[in-house]
């Protein structure tokens, strides 16, 4: 995320989060940024292989492997754990601005809310937290910083099912925001394991519902990937039949 420094001309613009510029790049051909993924297909592999996960913790089954499974898991862990201390780095002196301007402001409304997605790219997500919980409560309908909150809720507490209330709060506010549909289908499979037909079902009219907002808006690349989600959440009912 691009996070401006706070006395910067243009410190009242919202900073970027990382599901928008994941829609953004998925939705054209620019550059990519140097703190995400190298190339869109690793992107969409990512997310694939994530609905993969937990589809398989849905359907409970057991596979067999010729080699050690956690191998590959243990070194995208060592990667990312280098990546991630890269960026929290790079995001400190920014971090520090805020907490100075917090320092002499605590009331500050912009400022909590920089801070709170400043710690969400650093995933300190039980400092973020009470730092969304600060701005939301005087900015309610502000859908973007919910989602956020809703994703940092769910790391934070494991709380997936409160999070998922989260979703559909800010949807209540703009019931076709693709990031929020898109985020509360990932949410919902997670906060219903217990329960395999009912987690596909709320699963299901997310990401319809963000299949039909990604062709509304035009986002025809999101519009593909979430059809091949839908498919794959389909997949299961017609086996059944």
């Amino acid at each position: 995320m691009n996070v401006e420094e706070p006395n910067s001309p243009s410190s009242e613009t919202k900073p970027a989060r990382v599901e928008d510029i994941l829609l953004a790049r998925l939705q054209n051909e620019k550059p990519i940024s140097k703190q995400l993924p190298p190339s869109k297909l690793a992107i969409v592999l990512l997310v694939i292989a994530g609905l993969s996960f937990l589809f398989y913790l849905i359907s409970h089954k057991e596979d067999k492997f010729a080699e050690n499974p956690h191998k590959k898991e243990n070194d995208t862990q060592v990667s990312d754990s280098a990546q991630m201390y890269s960026k929290r780095l790079a995001l400190q002196s920014t971090l520090d601005s805020l907490v100075r301007v917090l320092g002499s402001n605590p009331a500050d409304d912009q400022a909590h809310l920089g801070l709170a997605n400043v710690y969400y790219e650093m995933e300190f997500w039980q400092k973020a937290k009470p730092e969304y919980e600060y701005y939301l409560a005087r900015h309610e309908d502000d859908v973007d910083a919910r989602v956020d909150y809703a994703f940092t809720l769910a790391q934070a507490s494991g709380d997936f099912k409160a999070s998922v209330r989260q979703i559909n709060k800010a949807l209540s506010y703009q019931p076709e925001h693709l990031n929020a549909l898109f985020n509360g289908g990932l949410l919902s499979i997670r906060a219903n394991l217990d329960n395999k037909k009912l987690a596909i079902a709320q699963a299901q009219s997310y990401f319809t519902r963000a299949l039909a907002a990604a062709k509304k808006q035009g986002n025809t690349k999101m519009a593909e990937q979430i059809g091949q989600i839908v498919e794959r959440l389909n997949a299961p009912a017609e086996e059944e039949k």
